[in-house]
């Protein structure tokens, strides 16, 4: 679970707390040289997963890092790496934290042995403390790896590095794309995750699963944007003339509607039913769990219950 907002995901932690075995504390991006980020105190941080202990809850601290040609010299310094992997193990000891999890997007297919030596230094110091390696990546399927190649994340090389790999089964569409559709789909998942339990054992892969929804502004794509509020959807929900349409095989709920403005919008809904669905392929394929980003506190509860219900049948 990726936390964002600690007071209110804290709240819903809480609340849903035999549901949850693990968050993911969001520590901001990686730069070329330097420290790591400092916008989230280690003290509230450590404050913090000493309250998720109490409740079970296991906690990775999360850094990404955005691709520039000075971070790809940065990352084939074998120094640099090393001195960046001790970093996060320090820190995970001041926090508290059982492990670090790596959400590294969009570098080139040429920096793939700089990023794997990395996680494999990242892994050996981590398993000497007894401290999980995580990484989130991209979801991909066969047709989508035959059009793009083989990325600078290979699955297959990092696996004896990796405890978990979670994988993002969402932003399929995102705004601001000129294409209009959902941010994720019971088909274009299952598809994903048996191409990567063909490359990775089962008991590693986590599929990462959305809370958010996406509202497209048909009128001016520009405008779309992702939506994470329960409330303003059962709001657009009233103010549709069809109400809530389930789309069948995609297994995704659709609301349209006209705003102020007279635009037209496509506002493509995660839900509990359409996680259901997301959760069926989980169990076919025998995966280690879910993920989902986010957690803050105005995602709709009810995809909590339908995850509780599923997972203590």
């Amino acid at each position: 679970m990726g936390l964002h907002g600690a007071d209110s995901a804290l709240a819903g932690l809480r609340e849903f707390a035999g549901t949850f075995d693990q968050a993911v504390f969001m520590c901001g991006g990686i730069q070329p040289d330097g420290p790591l980020p400092e916008d989230w105190p280690i003290a509230e941080r450590k404050k913090l997963a000493d309250e998720l202990r109490a409740l079970n809850i296991s906690v990775l601290l999360d850094w990404g890092g955005r691709w520039s040609d000075d971070m790809g010299t940065s990352f084939r310094s074998s120094k640099r790496i090393k001195d960046l992997a001790r970093q996060m193990v320090e820190e995970c000891e001041k926090v508290g934290a059982d492990g670090v999890d790596i959400d590294i997007e969009g570098w080139p297919a040429d920096m793939r042995n700089a990023y794997t030596d990395f996680i494999a230094y990242l892994s050996e110091q981590l398993r000497q403390r007894d401290m999980m390696t995580s990484l989130c990546t991209f979801s991909l399927s066969r047709e989508a790896r035959r059009e793009t190649g083989v990325g600078f994340i290979d699955p297959a090389l990092l696996v004896p590095y990796v405890d978990q790999f979670r994988c993002m089964t969402y932003d399929l569409y995102c705004p601001p794309s000129q294409f209009v559709g959902p941010t994720s789909t019971a088909p274009w998942g299952r598809e994903t995750m048996q191409y990567m339990v063909s490359r990775v054992p089962c008991e590693k892969v986590v599929m990462g699963l959305p809370t958010y929804s996406v509202d497209w502004d048909i009128a001016e794509p520009g405008n779309s944007k992702q939506v994470n509020d329960y409330k303003f959807i059962a709001d657009r929900e009233k103010q549709s003339p069809i109400g809530r349409g389930w789309c069948y095989y995609w297994d995704v709920s659709l609301i349209r509607y006209t705003d102020a403005d007279q635009h037209p919008h496509l506002l493509w809904v995660t839900d509990a039913r359409s996680t259901k669905s997301h959760l069926v392929t989980v169990d076919s394929l025998d995966l280690a769990g879910v993920s989902f980003w986010l957690l803050n506190g105005e995602e709709d509860p009810a995809i909590w219950r339908t995850v509780t219900e599923h997972f203590r049948r």
